[in-house]
């Protein structure tokens, strides 16, 4: 009983920490790539604490709404969403330590496939209950840190045949062939990072138990 309940809290565990890598990467892809390259100066770092105008947000809000249409926010989020979680659970399958678990527990891969699948669908839920609130957020971010001039600017460019093409594609980054071998080499080394951790921090917990006991 102790161990079936100790899997379901790690599976509750890991499936927080899955959703919260997703949110991440949510927000790391709606920010344009070339913007993110550049290396943040002392006057940008001033320029985000900047007043937000109703001015700038009027045209930020604008701008949110070419890179992420209304009509097409959730068909974007789903085409990049599922690719990478499909991409997690084949790393996860193929990682010699879980492969060897459920090859020794019975019926152990239908119900860990079973849980991820619920997971995309949860994480697909709660992206769609809260994007309104990250559009906002966005177009508050965006205000702070450029003027109307420049978000003017942006938006036509993301108006064009090939503004457009780069936000449709740049959702879909995360399931190219290269980064998802990328994202599962991460994994795997995140992984086991991890087991060596948690092995060293039990270790360390048992010696101060330990000494507790000895009055030391």
């Amino acid at each position: 009983m102790a161990e079936a309940k100790g899997e379901g809290e790690n599976q509750r565990d890991g499936g927080g920490m899955m959703k919260t890598k997703m949110v991440l990467a949510v927000l790391t892809i709606l920010a344009p790539l070339p913007l993110q390259a550049r290396p943040v100066a002392p006057a940008a770092a001033q320029e985000a604490t900047a007043k937000v105008t109703p001015e700038r947000l009027a045209a930020a809000k604008a701008l949110m709404d070419e890179l992420m249409p209304p009509d097409r926010r959730d068909a974007m989020m789903d085409g990049m969403l599922r690719p990478m979680m499909a991409n997690i659970q084949q790393g996860l399958l193929s990682n010699p330590q879980m492969a060897e678990k459920l090859e020794s527990v019975p019926q152990a891969r239908s119900i860990l496939q079973a849980f991820l699948k619920e997971q995309t669908e949860s994480m697909m839920a709660l992206m769609r209950k809260n994007m309104p609130g990250m559009i906002d957020a966005m177009a508050h971010a965006y205000a702070r840190r450029f003027d109307t001039q420049q978000l003017g600017e942006l938006q036509a460019f993301f108006a064009t045949p090939t503004g457009r093409a780069y936000m449709e594609q740049s959702m879909q980054v995360m399931s190219d062939p290269d980064v998802a071998a990328w994202q599962r080499s991460l994994m795997q080394q995140s992984m086991e990072k991890a087991q060596k951790d948690a092995q060293a921090l039990a270790e360390k917990l048992e010696a101060a138990a330990k000494n507790k006991g000895n009055g030391q």
